[in-house]
């Protein structure tokens, strides 16, 4: 009898795919390669002696594997919502598995590839070690906490998968856990260290995954904070493993439909209205556009934007009165404010401009629309841009609204900053409100096109937001690390022209190739595989329709 026989399974084909080893590698030589940049660039300061430069490369190397051990929670997000919508998850306990073989099979099957890049890089974290300035306990108790992480988050994925159906909510869900954990405590313990309960607090940040990470090179002064984290988070890593598979073989079976009037059916009622409202609201975004009542139905959408905009302007107003802020030192403040708004903004309009077109695909109700009803390929796209205006416009002005604001603000006397501070702020302030503009009609575009080219739903927020928001920071951040800007005036307008550059580059391809190939890539099944051939073939089909309709023209002129 073979235990686990999932996971036996798994490891098996990971062992045999040429996959699993160019992903290791890949991961590995992007560390090579950021680490020795690093070192370069460490080394080439003055002011950083050899132990400085292991110091600084050995931080930068391990905050970097944070943030990547908590958004691999992606790998395990959708593993067991994406088998529900396709019915094959009731198939698998047909057979003598248990819940916890399933969970566990799941667990390995998406993280194996993970891992293993993970552990490609601890050789070059060690090669800080060999520089200096890192001990070697300090480096082992680090990969340890990132291991921990890793399974932490894996595990929080999963979980959230196992109670969801839709991938939309499940991505929401797993963000929402993530948050509460990573964020959420720690804020809470700050709280209650300012309301002077400082054991409750410590406590509490006990279930900070992050704790032990933050804890790993501080072991003399607090000695107990390290391991009483790591064990107390692998614990509740483990309690949602067990909670996924008790809810594994429950989990999949269809519920027979049944008249709901509790607060579900409340709530559904709210988003989208009673029925009167329902029918005025579907003639009057009809006569506009059919696609846009197909995809603005619910409410709730329009409503979140605004409570999330107003639940952290409302955390910054406590924040603000809570540190006692004065006028003179709001500069910071208003940055952050700035920032977090913007990109919340961004990341939310990425994921909206591609979930719509995105699902009516996998689901063939884009190529049902272009074959069964007068609609047309811009007919479409218009609906979806008319979607993204009703839902973010208004926002959008008053999150700029917002900045005029701060500008004002910043220009009062009372806030006693030098001319030089003040023309540097409002800079850099307009330059972020011409950006935020510029970045969200590129999002709005590449998220469409990627919505349509890419196989996995969830692969083309990441795909946009990487080319329109990751892309320009990292070059930025490569050319600021050569100190290739003599000014910070300087260094702005190149992030101004460069970001610039960027959006009107991806834009105008995505917007071309979006109304050259939208039916194409509607029709086609995302698991069709298009080779060469395929592709020649199609180009050679959409040339001879090109020269067709130019023959015609010609004929008829």
């Amino acid at each position: 009898m073979t235990v686990l026989p999932i996971v036996a399974r798994e490891l098996r084909v990971a062992a045999r795919s040429r996959s699993f080893y160019l992903a290791r590698f890949l991961t590995a030589l992007g560390s090579v390669a950021w680490g020795s940049y690093l070192m370069l660039v460490y080394a080439s300061m003055n002011f950083v002696g050899g132990a400085g430069t292991g110091r600084m490369v050995f931080t930068s190397l391990a905050w970097f594997g944070l943030l990547y051990c908590i958004a691999l929670a992606r790998n395990t997000v959708d593993c067991v919502s994406g088998e529900k919508r396709e019915g094959t998850l009731g198939l698998l306990f047909l057979t003598d598995l248990k819940g916890y073989d399933v969970a566990l099979g799941k667990l390995c099957a998406n993280s194996v590839k993970s891992f293993y890049g993970l552990l490609a890089t601890v050789p070059v974290v060690c090669c800080a070690w060999v520089l200096g300035g890192v001990s070697a306990p300090e480096l082992w108790r680090t990969v340890l906490a990132l291991l921990n992480i890793f399974f932490f988050s894996h595990a929080a994925g999963l979980l959230v998968s196992t109670l969801s159906r839709d991938a939309r909510r499940a991505t929401g869900g797993a963000a929402a856990l993530l948050l509460a954990f990573f964020v959420g405590i720690p804020a809470l313990a700050e709280l209650l260290r300012y309301e002077h309960f400082p054991a409750m607090a410590a406590r509490l940040e006990l279930f900070n995954p992050a704790c032990a990470f933050t804890q790993a090179g501080l072991m003399a002064t607090r000695y107990g904070s390290y391991w009483e984290s790591l064990l107390v988070v692998h614990l509740i890593a483990w309690l949602f493993l067990a909670l996924a598979s008790l809810a594994l073989p429950r989990c999949w079976r269809d519920k027979p439909a049944k008249t709901d009037t509790g607060w579900r059916a409340r709530l559904r009622q709210w988003c989208y209205g009673p029925p009167a409202v329902r029918e005025a609201l579907r003639q009057r975004l009809i006569g506009i556009n059919p696609f846009l009542w197909l995809v603005s139905r619910n409410r709730l959408g329009q409503t979140a934007v605004w409570g999330v905009l107003g639940l952290i302007g409302c955390g910054w107003v406590y924040v603000w009165f809570l540190a006692e802020t004065r006028l003179s030192d709001a500069m910071p403040v208003f940055v952050m404010i700035i920032v977090l708004n913007h990109g919340v903004l961004k990341f939310w309009i990425a994921s909206e401009a591609c979930w719509h077109l995105s699902e009516q695909r996998h689901s063939g109700a884009l190529e049902y629309l272009l074959s069964c009803t007068p609609l047309s390929e811009t007919d479409i796209i218009r609906g979806q841009w008319l979607a993204l205006l009703r839902r973010f416009l208004a926002p959008l002005i008053a999150v700029l609204v917002l900045d005029v604001v701060f500008i004002v603000v910043s220009m009062l006397p009372a806030a006693d900053n030098s001319a030089d501070d003040k023309a540097n702020f409002s800079a850099c302030v307009v330059a972020g409100m011409v950006m935020l503009v510029a970045d969200v009609l590129a999002i709005g575009w590449v998220g469409m096109w990627r919505a349509m080219a890419e196989k996995k739903p969830r692969s083309a927020a990441g795909q946009t937001v990487s080319r329109i928001l990751v892309l320009p920071w990292l070059i930025f951040a490569l050319l600021a690390s050569l100190r290739f800007f003599d000014s910070g005036t300087t260094a702005l307008i190149f992030w101004f022209v460069l970001g610039i550059l960027i959006d009107v580059g991806f834009a105008t391809t995505a917007r071309q190739q979006l109304l050259t190939q939208f039916r194409v890539q509607a029709a086609r099944r995302p698991e069709e595989p298009l080779g060469i051939l395929g592709q020649l073939g199609r180009w050679l089909g959409r040339s001879a329709r090109k020269n067709g309709r130019t023959s015609a023209a010609c004929l008829f002129s």
